[in-house]
């Protein structure tokens, strides 16, 4: 087609100017490459639970603000096994350990433990909120004492102790706004609850939230200290959703500081066996890993934090750059070892691949763009940045590249290792070969393997279980196992109770209702989730209730009258607790209910939430509106958004990359038969991760979209060959022959590099990361299979010699 051909001249000419302006070109890349690799230090990581959720997502603007109005509900929680919890040796221990959380740790808001949990009582006819060692016991009968009012105060059950009375607890509340914030102070100071919200609980506060990196601060801090108390009659178990995140970004961090030294010396080694020149080894490594922490620093530049779905992006970046300077670089050698000055070979590699490499790098990045409408945040940053990476790296291929090779000294190689290419060349031939001599018998073969692979489609499942990430020894889930086994759980979901008036909170029938639905919802039945415990502002009202009744437990109930109500709870509010801040708003309007419960896979929190809203809907009938947020709902919109994205990524990739192979091959039916060998991967991908139940998540669900972008690839190469040999000499048999001869060993060798970069992951420490490996691995091998199997029997099968008959002449 004479606009390829425009194209064609345009890269060679571009390629002259490259040389004639080496140095010009080069320092300019460098230059700006160096500016945004300088960012590259301020590049964050963010494994938040809400982090996977747009900020406009409708649960994650509820559940901002939520936490305007009641204030940070992620916790840090140490369970604590020691021989008695009632002791004195114990509590001593328990003390130092509360003393050192409270000195050493950065962005503390609280800590609570035995030691200063509330104790409300009535002493005649004034009502005391102290700390409940307010008072430290000193013998046997203390112990006993402080026993019994543990036991009495039903709130302290799940919370500050286990049933059993063999557990304690220590909560670590962080601050929720960051000290980067200058004006942070300043606004806080004297802060109230009215302050906080406005009525309806949204927030007038414009306050950046505390970063993943000083939750990460926060939690190193925590495990110092516990590594310092830490015995065998003080063990200590630590749990929480700062934790866990932290911990998914280190061993993040960690797999990618393992997998990448990997990945660079087996592609090291891949080159120089392909090349045997240093040039071929240091240059397109050089340039590859120049692009690559480009795209980090433009990543830090614009605040797009890492995070679980962006870690195969170093993979996926070195990988594609990668093949996109071979094929740059196996013409310039090849033209090197005809006898062709250096300064002509570059040009011609130019104008003879960086077609085929310009569409390669556009169809990877249709694939990866469509993951930017993606309602999942780190799917839709992958889907941002992805696309700039990768054209990042063609760009540095077709102007560092040239520029470094033209000025580097460059000779002829050894004759060995062109034999080597053309014994490679030839038997891929012969391969392709088969395919066009008996192109039914070939596609049958290749029907039936891909149609049993593909029926384990039926068997997939979604699964979004955060703990599933980690080994099953990790030793942050076995203390979030721990503390689920023997606390109820460490994860929330929070009801907030709309009364829809002021002092609504004042009735008692209202807060006897609230009590019924927690009630119901702990002896709620469920094969997955269980309620640990139910705390909501009832409580308060209960203890200050049986406190000003001379502390009779008989008197741990909701007041009869509206006006006692007031009364207790203002009673409350003057004793110098702002315990209240937490479980309802300054005109009681609103009420908090929490709910603590399992870690469990995503998959059943959506019906579970929806029973838990119903029944509190049904019990508070007409007197509130109920919502449910936290983590929980979070988790549970995060599952529901990744079957739509999947779905919606797929059909987009699919409608970029289908018209460019098109426009490539400059002929309708065999640029839409060119996707078969490229969707036959992905069917077989799917249905491998069905027979192995491997289940659709956050990680995997990448798979299809990131590898259509791949995959197609070689195809384009493929079909940019065939299509060149076919218009000159009207054979298809001829031009299979031929591309594979030329080109077959640059294929075979980027498959193994893609191969190679996916394969190392599987030493990855996060569970999810090593399945994508395997599993892009598999498609990676399937899609080279099928560009030198199915793709030439295809081609034979559609295209005409210059008479006009069919070409499958050998079939039969």
């Amino acid at each position: 087609m004479r606009i390829h051909a425009n194209i064609e001249q345009a890269f060679e000419r571009w390629g002259h100017f490259v040389v004639r302006r080496r140095l010009v070109v080069a320092v300019a890349m460098l230059l700006v490459s160096g500016l945004f690799i300088s960012q590259v230090p301020n590049l964050t990581a963010d494994n938040s639970v809400e982090s996977f959720l747009r900020p406009n997502d409708p649960a994650r603007e509820t559940y901002d603000q939520f936490r305007d109005q009641f204030g940070q509900d992620q916790m840090i929680l140490l369970a604590i096994h020691p021989p008695r919890v009632f002791d004195l040796a114990f509590l001593e221990k328990l003390r130092a350990l509360h003393e050192d959380l409270e000195r050493e740790l950065p962005h503390l808001d609280e800590v609570t433990s035995l030691l200063n949990a509330r104790n409300t009582r009535g002493e005649g006819d004034q009502l005391i909120v102290e700390d409940l060692t307010e008072t430290w016991p000193e013998s046997d009968a203390d112990l006993a004492q402080l026993e019994r009012r543990v036991r009495d105060t039903p709130l302290y059950e799940n919370t500050l102790i286990d049933a059993a009375g063999t557990i304690t607890t220590v909560t670590i509340r962080s601050q929720m706004h960051s000290s980067t914030d200058e004006s942070s102070d300043e606004v806080l100071a004297g802060f109230d609850d009215e302050n906080r919200a406005d009525d309806t609980g949204a927030g007038s506060l414009d306050l950046a939230l505390l970063t993943e990196e000083e939750r990460g601060e926060l939690v190193r801090a925590v495990t110092r200290v516990i590594a310092r108390h830490q015995a065998p009659d003080f063990e200590i178990h630590l749990s929480g959703g700062n934790v866990t995140s932290y911990h998914t970004n280190q061993n993040m961090m960690r797999d990618m500081m393992r997998t990448m030294p990997g990945a660079l010396c087996a592609i090291a080694f891949l080159l120089y066996v392909l090349f045997r020149r240093i040039s071929g080894v240091v240059l397109p490594l050089f340039v590859v890993l120049a692009s690559q922490l480009t795209t980090f620093g433009i990543m830090a530049v614009a605040r797009i934090p890492t995070s679980v779905s962006g870690q195969i992006l170093p993979s996926l970046l070195l990988t594609v750059g990668i093949c996109s300077t071979v094929h740059v670089l196996t013409i310039v050698y090849q033209r090197l070892a005809a006898g062709e000055a250096k300064e002509d070979a570059i040009p011609m590699a130019l104008g003879h691949s960086g077609l085929a490499v310009m569409m390669a790098a556009l169809t990877t990045a249709g694939g990866l763009i469509s993951f930017a409408s993606a309602d999942l945040a780190q799917v839709a940053n992958l889907g941002r940045v992805a696309p700039i990476g990768i054209m990042l790296a063609f760009v540095y291929s077709v102007t560092l590249l040239p520029a470094l090779l033209a000025m580097v000294p460059l000779k002829p190689r050894r004759a060995g290792v062109t034999h080597i290419e053309r014994l490679l060349g030839r038997f891929l031939a012969q391969l392709g070969g088969m395919s066009t001599r008996h192109p039914w018998r070939v596609l049958a073969a290749c029907a039936v393997v891909a149609a049993v692979c593909s029926a384990g489609i039926g068997n997939l499942r979604f699964s979004q279980y955060y703990l599933g990430w980690f080994p099953e020894d990790d030793p942050v889930r076995l203390d979030v196992e721990y503390l689920e086994a023997h606390l109820g759980g460490s994860d929330t979901l929070e009801m907030v109770v709309d009364t829809g008036r002021e002092n609504g909170l004042h009735d008692p029938e209202t807060l006897r209702r609230i009590e019924r639905a927690m009630l119901s919802v702990e002896a709620m039945e469920d094969p997955e989730i269980l309620i640990g415990k139910a705390i909501s502002i009832t409580d308060v009202v209960k203890e200050t209730h049986r406190a000003l009744n001379e502390n009779r437990q008989t008197h741990y109930a909701i007041p009869e009258s509206r006006a006692l109500v007031a009364q207790e709870l203002l009673l409350f509010e003057q004793s110098g607790t702002d315990d209240l801040e937490e479980l309802t708003d300054s005109q009681f309007r609103l009420a908090r209910v929490s709910l603590r419960i399992p870690m469990v896979d995503a998959i059943h929190y959506a019906d579970f939430v929806e029973r838990v809203e119903d029944r509190f809907r049904r019990i508070l009938g007409n007197r509130a509106e109920i919502s449910s947020t936290g983590l929980t709902t979070l988790f549970a919109r995060t599952f529901a958004v990744v079957n739509v994205t999947m779905a919606r990524s797929y059909v987009i990739a699919l409608l970029i990359i289908t018209p460019l192979m098109v426009v490539l091959i400059g002929n309708l039916k065999r640029g839409l038969l060119a996707m078969i060998p490229n969707l036959v991967p992905i069917l077989m991908t799917l249905g491998l991760m069905g027979w192995l139940d491997i289940p659709i998540d956050n990680s995997t669900l990448l798979i299809g979209c990131v590898l259509i972008g791949l995959v197609v690839d070689d195809t384009i190469h493929f079909m940019h060959k065939f299509q060149r040999y076919y218009e000159g000499s009207g054979d298809a048999h001829e031009a299979v022959r031929l591309t594979l001869e030329t080109t077959g060993s640059a294929l075979l060798f980027t498959s193994v590099v893609l191969a190679a970069g996916w394969l190392v992951l599987i030493v990855s420490y996060m569970q999810n990361v090593m399945n994508f490996g395997r599993l892009a691995f598999f498609a990676t091998t399937v899609a080279f299979l099928a560009d030198i199997l199915i793709a030439p029997a295809m081609m034979v099968l559609v295209s005409r010699p210059r008479d006009g008959t069919p070409q499958s002449k050998a079939e039969g």
